[in-house]
């Protein structure tokens, strides 16, 4: 059984991977500071709160779990991110994604056999490249190989254009190689993770400002697709509206359910409505499933089932998360799990021959037919 410990913890992607993928395992300890969060992640994962280690940067004040087969860290990316104000990372700096070295400090200290950390690419970028390098380097130093690659999730079987780094370093002793995972458009657009039911309360503000426009619409749908402008916000992404055919742009993290971009639900002609995810929405977009949602946002007391974690909140946790199919790639592959597509895309998985005649030339020699024809 796999002893597992998380840092930056949040909802626990990494758990929520692990369990759908079957790998039996023991949580060692997770680490999460925002109340709500805690509260989510005990929530989903039916854990004590006593396995909370706390706050990162204490990591030189508490003891440190030894024997740990798999440690994995999303920290923050806010100050590499593009969408933030480029403060950086720099040890020492007070920035929060600075909290990186407290998480290199926890591994020097645990060794486990297998880190991953997972980051925004803006941390590649010429600015914030000697972060990246020296985190890299000490990794080395440390005694472990290393692997890394940006990750995409609407290749995953989630209609999101979430691009991520992921680093995967595995100690020498027990290092036999690793190659990510490549995955596939697997059909999954926004229409498909979209609720029946809809509150009016979804409905958005200042619709007077709205542009509306026809999008080109062909069969390569696997793109994000925009079809207006709401003009009312100082934000571009916030001002997006997408047409449900495509696919989302990243799910931010924010406990402001306007931000981000909105969608024209079309579905049902007459009632078309220009709105915002819902907190359901969001957890698909992530990976999560509608249970995890419910545990998250009520609980029962008495018989009565009550209030649990504000929506807001939720907003905030499903941005702040790690998409939770690109990890069970990612592991399925660390860890040999043969049928881990089959889990990944469910009745959306492809064969080699159905990916084979979509590469570009056999759609090319398609055409010709039909034209032929």
């Amino acid at each position: 059984m796999l002893k597992v410990a998380t840092v930056c913890s949040g909802i626990g992607a990494p758990e929520k991977a692990l369990t759908r993928l079957g790998i039996s395992y023991e949580l060692v300890c997770f680490s999460e500071i925002d109340e709500a969060a805690i509260t989510s992640y005990c929530s989903i994962h039916n854990v004590d709160r006593n396995k909370n280690f706390g706050s990162l940067t204490e990591v030189n004040e508490k003891p440190i779990p030894l024997d740990i087969d798999l440690l994995v860290g999303g920290t923050p990316c806010q100050s590499f991110s593009v969408a933030g104000k480029g403060e950086g990372g720099d040890e020492g700096s007070g920035t929060r994604s600075s909290l990186m070295w407290s998480y290199l400090q926890f591994i020097s200290i645990s060794k486990p056999k297998v880190v991953v950390w997972e980051n925004v690419p803006g941390v590649l970028t010429q600015k914030h490249l000697h972060n990246f390098r020296r985190f890299y380097f000490m990794l080395l130093a440390y005694g472990y190989n290393i692997y890394s690659e940006v990750v995409n999730a609407k290749y995953f079987n989630v209609p999101q254009n979430r691009e991520r780094l992921f680093l995967i370093a595995i100690r020498k002793d027990v290092d036999c190689g690793y190659k990510f995972p490549i995955g596939y458009d697997s059909g999954m657009r926004i229409k498909h993770v979209l609720q029946d039911d809809v509150s009016t309360i979804m409905e958005l503000p200042n619709l007077e400002k709205m542009e509306l426009y026809q999008p080109y619409i062909d069969e390569q749908t696997h793109k994000i697709i925009r079809c207006g402008f709401l003009n009312w916000n100082k934000y571009r992404q916030t001002n997006v509206i997408l047409s449900i055919e495509g696919i989302a742009e990243c799910v931010m993290y924010s406990d402001d359910s306007y931000n981000g971009a909105k969608i024209y639900d079309n579905r049902i002609k007459g009632k078309e409505i220009i709105r915002r995810f819902s907190a359901v929405e969001s957890f698909r977009l992530m990976g999560f499933t509608d249970k995890d949602y419910d545990k998250c946002r009520y609980k029962v007391v008495d018989g009565k089932k009550v209030n649990n974690v504000r929506e807001t909140n939720l907003y905030a946790q499903a941005g702040n998360s790690i998409v939770v199919t690109v990890l069970m790639a990612i592991f399925g592959v660390l860890y040999g799990i043969n049928d881990w597509e089959d889990k990944v895309y469910q009745e959306r998985k492809k064969t080699p021959e159905q990916l084979l005649y979509e590469l570009p030339l056999f759609r090319y020699m398609e055409e010709v037919d039909r034209d032929a024809s």
